[in-house]
């Protein structure tokens, strides 16, 4: 029998083992949330299934396998609730609530371990014990039995509502919280009944239980991907956020606001809550439903006059029933100055190069008429040169400002053939080999103007032809110029690896951002060659 010195102890030894090494292997996340409590029923279970492995294996008398069994219980419980509550981010909505539902379990597990001492006696009898068996057993027996079998539901419960949290994986793990309650009950029935003895239960139970978490480890992996991230995310996005956010409900009346929003309109929630939103917004700014009616508002705060972008989205419950609104505000003030300032210097630039250049001409042909040709011819060349720089600069800003979508494809091969063929009319060495399949949902305006700057620069540095080669890649068209000799400059390829310039590494021509620029715009990327600088290209997405 199962039962005997010879056969049940070496077989709860080895279970004892393999709880053990399960307790060793997950000891690296005792730091995870929740990970403390699983190492902690892993090793509470090597510890209760050696100590039965000795009781069975030396003879010893059976009812000390009672209060072992109840030590795995209750300190199961313990364990259990400590690593569901923090694994499913549930710590913060009830410490109290928890410490005090645990008061029963530590209860019932001092009385265990009295019972494993002469204080109390190893009988079960009632009669023997009395009141204090029935205080020490019977009442926290029913707590832990709630806890395991509830927080155990609790994980299949969270598997079906979140998404990172599979099904299977919280069944998985529930089976170890469910085996160390069940068990127990199932083998405790058999033994009463006469069907099993004592120790054979004591076998069996620890063996099932073994493989619960076994299964639990292996299929549920817990740390995969961690329900808590799920549960406080999005909260923690909306209250972490820097951009004010205000929840309204359905009549625009104010019901929640992260700290960012009460930093920015200097009130705290109590004062506004379930007032509507023009306590916070100007009316005049509000549209008939009490919701911002423009895309970006003025506010006057701490800070001065600052300007908002404005995002009202309707907040839903499951995707039906809709409960408000959240007001979301993005401070764009030093955008709006850096885009304002931009303008304004790009249009002074232009008009003062425009100005200044026509002196300039008109200093050069009074040079000439002065007998002083090389002169005159110098300033003209200086002249031509800054003409062509605003020329550029325009040509590159006006690009930016063409919007990427559009419903028709763009044809990049006859694209990059027109602008080969004005090339050639130039007098630049330019051949071109395009795949017929090279069509591209993007505006045709902003890859033509990509395709122009990429050819126009490549032709403008290269010291031999250049190869043109446009070709379908899988969901991508990639646009390539190569020439024999260097095209791309080792300081172009400097600042653009680094996505920005300094005073001594930077680009000397403006061409080679536009089309990194508007590569970017369009969902690609540049592709340079930038090791030995004979090869630059584009990757622009098909959809």
């Amino acid at each position: 029998m199962l039962s005997a010195p010879l056969v049940g102890g070496p077989i709860l030894g080895a279970v004892a083992v393999a709880f053990g090494w399960h307790a060793w292997r997950l000891r690296g996340v005792r730091d995870r949330p929740g990970g403390t409590g699983l190492v902690a029923i892993a090793a509470l279970l090597a510890v209760v299934t050696a100590s039965a492995s000795l009781v069975i294996g030396l003879g010893l008398p059976a009812g000390a396998l009672a209060p072992l069994t109840q030590i795995a219980v209750f300190g199961g419980a313990v364990c259990w609730a400590t690593f569901v509550i923090a694994y499913t981010g549930r710590e913060d909505g009830g410490r109290t609530a928890l410490v005090l539902t645990l008061v029963l379990p530590v209860a019932g597990l001092v009385g265990a371990l009295l019972r494993l001492t002469p204080v109390l006696s190893l009988t079960e009898s009632v009669e023997t014990v009395g009141p204090v068996y029935i205080l020490l057993s019977s009442v926290p027996s029913a707590t832990s039995w709630g806890i395991l079998i509830g927080l155990s539901l609790l994980l299949v419960w969270d598997a079906t509502r979140y998404s990172s949290f599979e099904r299977s994986r919280g069944v998985a793990l529930s089976l170890v919280g469910l085996s160390v309650v069940g068990l127990p009950l199932v083998t405790s029935a058999l033994e009463l009944a006469g069907t099993i003895t004592i120790e054979t239960g004591a076998v069996v139970t620890q063996t099932v239980i073994l493989a619960a978490l076994t299964v639990g480890i292996a299929v549920g992996r817990p740390y995969r991907s961690l329900p808590i991230a799920e549960a406080i995310g999005r909260d923690a996005i909306v209250s972490n956020l820097n951009d004010a956010v205000v929840v309204a409900d359905g009549d625009a009346r104010i019901v929640d606001m992260n700290r960012s929003a009460e930093a920015l309109f200097e009130r705290p929630l109590g004062e506004v809550v379930r007032e509507p939103l023009s306590a916070l917004v100007d009316e005049d700014l509000l549209g008939p439903e009490g919701l911002p009616a423009e895309s970006t508002i003025p506010f006057e705060g701490p800070a001065g006059k600052r300007y908002f972008d404005v995002s009202v989205s309707r907040v839903r419950r499951d995707g039906a029933v809709e409960a408000g609104y959240a007001v979301a505000l993005r401070d764009v003030t030093d955008e709006r100055i850096r885009g304002q300032r931009l303008e304004v210097l790009q249009r002074v630039l232009r008009h003062n190069v425009r100005n200044d250049m026509t002196a300039v001409y008109a200093m050069a042909d009074a040079a000439a008429d002065g007998g002083n040709e090389r002169v005159a011819e110098r300033l003209r060349e200086t002249a031509d040169s800054l003409v062509d720089v605003s020329e550029r600069a325009r040509a590159v800003e006006e690009s930016m400002c063409l919007d990427p979508a559009s419903d028709d494809a763009a044809d990049v091969s006859a694209l990059v053939t027109e602008v080969a063929a004005v090339l050639r009319d130039q007098g630049h060495d330019v051949s071109v080999t395009a795949d017929d399949d090279a069509e591209v949902r993007r505006s045709a305006e902003l890859v033509a103007s990509i395709c122009e700057h990429l050819l126009s620069y490549a032709t403008g540095n290269a010291d031999a032809p250049v190869a043109v080669t446009v070709e379908r890649d899988g969901s991508y068209v990639d646009v390539t110029v190569e020439s024999d000799g260097r095209l791309l400059p080792e300081q172009d390829a400097t600042a653009v690896t680094n996505g920005g310039e300094t005073q001594l590494e930077h680009a000397d021509d403006l061409e080679i951002w536009a089309v990194s620029w508007g590569a970017e715009r369009l969902g690609g990327e540049l592709r340079p060659d930038c090791e030995r600088g004979r090869r630059v290209g584009v990757r622009i997405p098909v959809e």
